[in-house]
């Protein structure tokens, strides 16, 4: 599934989204690297020479793992059938893929979409274990899995710029 995007909306570099949310992040040195999530703000404790935006990505990473597994094997609950593999995916253009294999990837970058997003994602990847082209019928369980799917199709491709800027 391709990431197409008109307009760019950026995040400030002391932000970050996290399921639809804004984060401010709060940098502060340390010895050691830790972060934690305090309400609507993400505090980062690391060395002054250790990379704080590698560190969020990381975070980010970690969260997107257990994260889109679990709304996955939700929606392919609904579809009676779940993917072969999963994994992560760092495509620079894709929010996910499905194989005649039935092997699933979803874009890491996912996890800063609000979760109707994911579902969404997730719902098109699940449907090509039905269909594997984008047929009247792929999108027919595409809308039964995901009832307001053009409506999230399209505020994917809103966001979506200021998602791959991580």
């Amino acid at each position: 599934m391709h990431a197409h995007v008109r307009q760019a909306e950026s995040t400030p570099a002391n932000e970050l989204r996290y399921l639809g949310r804004r984060l401010k992040l709060d940098v502060r040195a340390s010895l050691f690297h830790e972060i934690r999530r305090h309400g609507n703000t993400l505090r980062v404790y690391a060395p002054l020479d250790a990379d704080a935006g590698e560190l969020v990505r990381d975070w980010l990473i970690a969260r997107a793992e257990r994260l889109l597994a679990w709304r996955l094997a939700r929606i392919a609950r609904r579809l009676g059938r779940g993917p072969s593999r999963f994994a992560l995916s760092d495509a620079r253009t894709q929010w996910g893929s499905c194989t005649r294999r039935g092997h699933i990837r979803l874009n890491w970058r996912l996890v800063q979409a609000p979760l109707a997003l994911i579902d969404y994602v997730a719902a098109h990847e699940l449907a090509h274990l039905v269909h594997l082209d984008h047929s009247p019928r792929f999108w027919a369980v595409v809308a039964e899995l995901c009832p307001d799917a053009l409506a999230r199709r399209a505020e994917l491709r809103t966001m979506g710029n200021s998602l791959f800027l991580v």
